[in-house]
């Protein structure tokens, strides 16, 4: 090879044509078409043959050589037709050389025409291979083969640039014309939204987006936002955790004629008419299912505490489709901005609802206590109520001085409250925190839940599910216990506590745990208990009244041991979801109101403290967040620091956090 040569490479996948100017060793020093001079190895020319370049030629005119050469070249790769040639050698599978291969196709050959097979060879991806310095055709099986990928591979080109063409143009806010892709789009951004990598086609969604150039985390979300799938503040736990939002037509159809036309009562034949009781409710303003009442009569001795809960196993029947959804949801779920109820709002907030001034059929505990607060006798029957007043709780503490009855159920459950706690009871009352939305934004309150009107309803109703539970293990019935054993670390009960110690107190608690074995409840300090209270919202509570009313009703037990075992594996992590998604959405709620204030102040109180990374807790939130502080910051547990906040993402549950 000496300088004047032409010669063709390869560089970045396009094949360019050169001239050699220079010899550099085993190197070549060239002038390619695109008018860029380098130095080439030898290993790389693909071919070369001696130019009509002369000496005394100026750059330029070598350029326009190059130029007639590469569409000279280019004219004559045209008219070959490698399939032609293929199926001529294939018959025989007769191997040639790249010079034979020219002289075969034209009928002789030229440097210009060698080249011209030659890149028409190697742009070839079906018919032939280079082995040996020879030109072999490639099978038919095979040939078929690459044809197939190729066309494979084509329509995936050709997807991704239609999909990536019609995400750029969401991105930009305009709507996706095509309506089968909009729809493919759609549930593709969905699944990678809700599930991330772990999406069945992640990896095809990523490549769209990075194709579209929209490769942020969130863009998924983003688009679907854009696109009028998603709200800004789409709770994704629901989808991920397949938490059923709507009913079944059966269900609602179900619970549409039970409100129209109630069956005939069960458990009429051994109901009880309390209806000339003064019965009322307490529950929160924005409370819709009332599954819960109170009444109190005054007897020589002492008192009649009676606790009436709503009777939907009157309603709703065993394995019907309304009990079967009822089951699935386990219960009904409150997040700050809706309501997932455990049953249809037909019958959850009217048939089944313990409304003023109707009459309503109710599971009825009544305690007799003397004066004291001591228990001397109980009844549990099947009822007929009628509610004569619906308060709230802001209602009772309001009236508590001069209405009686409310003052003696304060007394009373206040008696029976230290009863409890003298037997061994420890009770954690931290504020609970609550979300409202208003048309000027998001509103945070915190809600003392010490009050007397709180007290009442919830001794009152620890009480009743302490009697349902001795009621099912006296009798010896299958049943579904709560139970909770003794703290992990040792909590001392009688000091006072400050809200750094309750809230130390609380991740010392032993998880609370549910099986067919009644054992004692440490924290509320009963030897058994289980949940009677909520049946409208809980299924454990329907499940327990089933089997209560089956008893007093004269029938045998409705459920056995292995029917609740079933049961329980179903109801449990249905009720630990709804737990896992009421604390997620009121962090969520809570970061975004927080996010508000970003650049400012905030005091936070010290929990603990992990290699001078401190856990805090923002006290007027009830907010856990995290601080990584330098070496030379120094925070012990109880300490109130000043903070700026920098930085909130609520979707990525993300607060940075700066000494202030």
């Amino acid at each position: 090879m000496e300088p004047g040569y032409l010669v063709e490479f390869f560089e970045e996948r396009r094949l360019l044509i050169a001239v050699v100017t220079e010899l550099k060793g085993e190197r070549l020093h060239v002038l390619t078409q695109t008018q860029r001079e380098m130095t080439l190895p030898r290993k790389r020319v693909l071919h070369a043959t001696p130019g009509r370049l002369c000496p005394d030629w100026s750059r330029q005119q070598m350029l326009v050589y190059l130029e007639e050469s590469e569409r000279k070249r280019e004219s004559l790769q045209a008219e070959i037709n490698l399939e032609d040639l293929w199926e001529l050698l294939s018959q025989e599978n007769q191997a040639l050389s790249l010079e034979e291969m020219a002289t075969l196709w034209f009928q002789g050959s030229n440097p210009d025409q060698v080249a011209a097979m030659g890149r028409a060879l190697y742009a070839d991806r079906f018919f032939f291979k280079y082995k040996e310095g020879l030109w072999v055709p490639n099978p038919p099986s095979m040939v078929a083969t690459l044809k197939e990928k190729a066309r494979r591979e084509e329509k995936e080109r050709l997807e991704l640039t239609t999909a990536a063409q019609m995400l750029q143009a969401a991105w930009e806010g305009q709507e996706i014309p095509d309506p089968r892709w909009r729809e493919r789009l759609i549930t593709l951004l969905k699944q990678m939204a809700i599930f991330g990598p772990e999406a069945p086609e992640y990896q095809k969604g990523k490549a769209f987006l990075e194709k579209a150039r929209l490769t942020a985390p969130d863009a998924p979300f983003r688009l679907l936002v854009k696109l009028g799938v998603f709200h800004e503040d789409e709770n994704l736990y629901l989808y991920q955790l397949e938490v059923p939002r709507e009913f079944s037509d059966a269900a609602r159809t179900s619970a549409q004629h039970l409100s129209a036309a109630p069956p005939p009562d069960p458990y009429e034949h051994c109901r009880v008419d309390l209806r000339h009781l003064e019965t009322l409710t307490i529950d929160g303003e924005r409370t819709r299912d009332f599954d819960d009442a109170l009444s109190l009569e005054k007897l020589p001795a002492g008192w009649r505490l009676g606790v009436h809960i709503a009777d939907v196993s009157a309603l709703v029947q065993p394995d019907t489709p309304l009990d079967l959804e009822a089951r699935e949801r386990g219960s009904s779920i409150y997040l700050p901005e809706e309501r997932l109820a455990m049953l249809p709002e037909e019958i959850s907030e009217n048939a089944l609802s313990l409304l003023a001034h109707q009459d309503r059929s109710a599971l009825s505990f009544l305690v007799t206590l003397d004066a004291a607060g001591q228990l001397q006798d109980w009844v549990i029957h099947p009822s007929l109520i009628r509610v004569r007043r619906r308060l709230t709780y802001q209602e009772v503490d309001e009236m508590l001085p001069q209405d009686a009855t409310l003052a003696a159920l304060g007394e009373l459950t206040a008696k029976l409250k230290a009863q409890r706690l003298a037997q061994g009871g420890y009770e954690i009352r931290l504020p609970e925190v609550w979300i409202s939305f208003a048309p000027w934004g998001l509103q945070v309150t915190i809600e003392n839940q010490e009050t007397t009107s709180h007290q009442i309803v919830s001794e009152a109703m620890v009480l009743a599910n302490f009697l349902a539970a001795r009621f099912l293990a006296d009798q010896g019935l299958p049943a579904i216990y709560r139970s909770q054993t003794e703290p992990r670390e040792p909590i001392d009960r009688h000091e006072p506590k400050n809200l750094l110690k309750l809230w130390q107190d609380r991740r010392k608690l032993s998880r609370v745990v549910m099986d067919l074995t009644p054992h004692s409840h440490w924290g509320l300090g009963l030897p058994c208990y289980t949940l009677a209270t909520s049946p409208i919202r809980r299924y454990l509570d329907l499940v327990t009244h089933r089997q209560i009313l089956s008893v007093l009703s004269g029938a045998p037990p409705l459920y056995n041991a292995d029917q609740l075992e079933k049961i329980l594996l179903t109801i449990e992590p249905a009720m630990r979801r709804a737990a896992f998604l009421k604390g997620k959405r009121l962090r969520y709620w809570l970061l975004k109101y927080l996010a508000g204030a970003v650049g400012q102040k905030v005091e936070a109180l010290v929990l603990d403290e992990f290699n001078h990374r401190y856990r805090l807790l923002l006290p007027n939130l009830l907010l856990e967040v995290s601080l990584a502080a330098p070496a030379s910051v120094r925070f012990n547990p109880g300490d109130l620091v000043q903070l700026r906040l920098d930085k909130v993402e609520p979707r990525e549950d993300l607060v940075k956090l700066s000494l202030a």
